[in-house]
């Protein structure tokens, strides 16, 4: 078989699955990621013929793809900001969203910081902003052994030095006036939207990194709002990624904190996604 037709035999294993433009996307995944075949050297070299313990290799991630495993999960790795995400079902699959959050952090040319990243995950936030602003000093937690090893191993195999802690936010004593900066991307959807998120979501990501209890869907808002009264120093910045529908609700616990300087900024759908204050 060779790749070109290995293309042609991905997309009608997946086109029940996926778009054109998504195979595509893709199939340029697979080859990179298994075969070391860039997009570049594929258009020169379509015709190669692959080996045939490629072709069982690829064909088991064909079969996890049509089992609907995310194709993050399937390669095991995303590259953000120059920095290579090791991922596995232990933490969340990096959102466009939050990459915009970090963009919008690194747009105010912020230096000298002491930063906090809660609920860090693959410790995404945390190490874009360690790697892209100047002389600033980044603590990550999240309350998952499992995803605080995972952002450890990213930290290490990306040479970037941050301090990254297993902590739940609910029981954590936090230091007073210590940070310049605090930062989330909480669990936010209720689980009365479970039924609208796609299979794929809710079968291989970590569900209690994306769903939060009916009863009070913005517990992690109010409990980190709160504990950021405390801990930021005097004109501290929070940070959070937060859904359309519960932002303006996030931007009245803030008031009631007395959080100066609210802003909302829209995302690239032109949905309110993020927020930001000042104490």
């Amino acid at each position: 078989m060779t790749l070109s037709a290995f293309k042609i035999f991905l997309k009608k294993e997946l086109c029940f699955l996926y778009n054109d433009d998504e195979i595509q996307i893709i199939f340029f995944e697979l080859i990179d990621s298994f075969l070391k075949i860039s997009k570049i050297k594929y258009i020169t070299d379509y015709n190669k013929v692959l080996l045939d313990r490629d072709i069982i290799s690829l064909n088991n991630k064909i079969n996890q793809l049509k089992d609907n495993m995310p194709i993050q999960y399937v390669v095991g790795k995303k590259k953000i900001f120059g920095i290579n995400f090791k991922l596995n079902k232990n933490v969340l699959i990096p959102r466009p969203e939050t990459e915009e959050l970090c963009s919008w952090i690194i747009s105010h040319e912020l230096c000298n910081l002491k930063v906090l990243d809660i609920g860090t995950g693959s410790g995404l936030i945390a190490l874009v902003l360690k790697k892209k602003l100047k002389n600033c000093d980044v603590e990550a937690w999240d309350s998952s052994a499992k995803a605080v090893e995972i952002a450890k191993l990213n930290a290490i195999n990306n040479n970037i030095d941050i301090s990254i802690k297993t902590c739940d936010i609910f029981n954590e004593k936090i230091p007073i006036n210590k940070f310049n900066l605090i930062v989330s991307n909480p669990p936010y959807v209720s689980y009365d939207d479970f039924k609208n998120i796609h299979e794929r979501v809710k079968r291989y990501e970590p569900n209690n990194a994306i769903f939060v209890n009916n009863e009070d869907p913005l517990i992690y808002y109010k409990c980190i709002i709160q504990k950021a009264s405390i801990s930021l120093t005097s004109n501290g910045f929070i940070f959070f990624e937060c859904c359309q529908k519960k932002i303006d609700d996030v931007k009245n616990i803030l008031i009631n904190y007395n959080f100066k300087n609210i802003e909302i900024k829209r995302d690239f759908r032109e949905m309110k996604r993020m927020i930001k204050a000042e104490k």
